[in-house]
């Protein structure tokens, strides 16, 4: 396993550590890891940061593979897939790499060819324009309302042995969309902008494996991370409906992808038809939640790379089942304490209103990502990491003033 720091490899080391597989966990250096601490991780090492020096990252993980005899690698991120896709040739005869085909994941990680693609299938999406200069941002949206979406057009923008982060921001008014798309371009080169909507998120997943769908699986976000928009923190096991599902299963097939991976859409509060939001063609955060419902997408998803083993068609999973990640619920009730953001024109959660639904420890059908009973190491590092981090910035803000 890489990416040690992320939701989805704690979800995946638990569930094949529970199978009985053996399992190694990697991790950036000089972060906090909380998948290196689970009782289910035997082994654990650190690599260069990728997009930072993707050949070190590489040269690394390609050393103890072979150091240590592993049969199977599994990226997480867009940052580990990207470098580990190009260097596939390196690992003939070393290890598997989960990975789809190099034109999925190139598909996936480009927004504009994913919105590009959901046109061609007559899926709905959110207005969006391509700008990649100050004189195009003139010409478009010239009718848009506030705020609009600015988003990189690439997940990871990679340059040589180097990456971009992307990144998404709101912008208020036109003097700050010409500021932040200004910004961008510089960094990161074309830009997306989006007219916001406001709806619910509404997730579908799957294993897409030999040009098919297996195991659909479907849910609401209950709360993001940021109120505004973001990951979720709070998510809500859901029936699949057909609009969604149609639309999910077009685009996972038509983009050739393989492996898990899910597909996200906004059901907007207008009655709209749900638009779509993105494709992820890797593990996602909110892995926890179908596992717990009872489709165990990472021990099914290994099977079928090491065995050829197929799950049947579908699995009938609970629906209404709650999972959260605590860390990320402080998070979002941080936000609401701070109150509406500037410039911020739609309807935002009060503090006290999410204060007593966070509040709430636990009922019958909620789950924790992080915090596991039989598993605690990684939920307590991770709140102890929130907690340390918030008071290094309480004390550096009251050194600078």
């Amino acid at each position: 396993m890489l990416d040690g720091h992320s939701a989805a490899t704690l979800a995946i080391t638990r569930s094949l550590g529970r199978a009985k597989y053996w399992v190694a966990v990697g991790s950036n250096r000089g972060i906090d890891a909380p998948a290196e601490l689970s009782r289910y991780c035997r082994l654990s090492t650190r690599y260069p940061v990728p997009y930072e020096d993707a050949s070190g990252f590489v040269e690394t993980v390609l050393e103890f593979a072979r150091k240590n005899e592993i049969e199977l690698i599994i990226p997480v991120t867009d940052f580990t897939i990207a470098p580990l896709s190009k260097n596939r040739d390196q690992f003939q005869g070393v290890s598997r790499l989960a990975l789809g085909a190099d034109a999925a994941i190139e598909l996936a990680a480009d927004k504009f060819r994913t919105i590009s693609l959901a046109r061609e299938l007559r899926i709905p999406v959110p207005e969006t324009v391509l700008v990649s200069s100050l004189e195009d941002l003139d010409r478009a949206a010239p009718n848009w309302d506030f705020p609009v979406v600015v988003k990189d057009r690439f997940s990871v923008r990679w340059a040589g042995n180097r990456a971009v982060l992307g990144s998404v921001a709101y912008a208020y008014s036109i003097e700050d969309l010409k500021k932040k798309v200004g910004h961008r371009l510089k960094e990161a080169g074309d830009v997306l902008i989006q007219r916001f909507v406001q709806g619910a998120g509404i997730g579908f997943s799957c294993l897409a494996a030999e040009g098919k769908v297996w195991l659909p699986f479907s849910w609401l976000r209950v709360r993001e991370t940021d109120p505004r928009g973001s990951g979720s923190s709070a998510q809500l096991s859901i029936p699949l409906t057909p609009e969604v599902e149609e639309a999910s299963r077009a685009l996972v097939t038509q983009a050739g992808l393989g492996g898990i991976c899910m597909v996200e859409f906004k059901r907007p509060h207008d009655g709209g038809p749900p638009a779509l939001m993105e494709i992820n063609a890797r593990p996602w955060g909110s892995l926890p939640l179908p596992i717990a419902c009872g489709i165990n997408y990472p021990l099914l998803w290994v099977e079928w790379l090491l065995t050829g083993k197929l799950p049947s068609a579908g699995i009938e999973y609970k629906k209404g089942i709650l999972c959260r990640r605590l860390v990320n619920e402080l998070t979002h009730l941080e936000h609401t304490f701070h109150g509406t953001p500037p410039g911020w024109p739609l309807p935002y959660p009060g503090f006290f209103e999410t204060l007593l639904k966070i509040s709430v420890p636990w009922y019958p059908g909620m789950h924790y990502a992080d915090f596991w009973f039989r598993d605690p190491s990684p939920g307590l590092s991770g709140l102890g990491s929130w907690f340390s981090g918030h008071l290094r910035q309480r004390f550096k803000s009251k050194s600078s003033a």
